[in-house]
């Protein structure tokens, strides 16, 4: 299980495109593609300003005035499959 307290980012050879509201990365190791929905999207985008993903459900819930607990549940599973498919990696340094 991924650590909420940690910073998580793209790691170096992702590939990434701007599609309308949506983000598409490209893991070109695995082939992976991921289709990022505005959610997704905005919740690397707060991660990416240097906000652990804590912050960043935070940040989310308020944003989109959602139950940050369902808002919590839905940021960890995400985080936990762009991290099996190898398009984030927690922040260490």
């Amino acid at each position: 299980m991924n650590d909420p307290s940690l910073r998580y980012r793209k790691p170096a050879g992702i590939l990434h495109a701007e599609v309308d509201d949506e983000e598409v990365l490209l893991n070109p190791e695995t082939g992976m593609y991921h289709l990022l929905n505005r959610t997704g999207r905005f919740l690397l985008e707060r991660m990416d300003a240097e906000e652990t993903l804590d912050q960043a459900i935070l940040s989310l819930s308020a944003d989109a005035g959602e139950d940050l607990n369902r808002v919590k549940g839905d940021a960890m599973s995400f985080v936990e499959a762009m991290t099996t498919r190898g398009l984030l990696e927690p922040v260490t340094d």
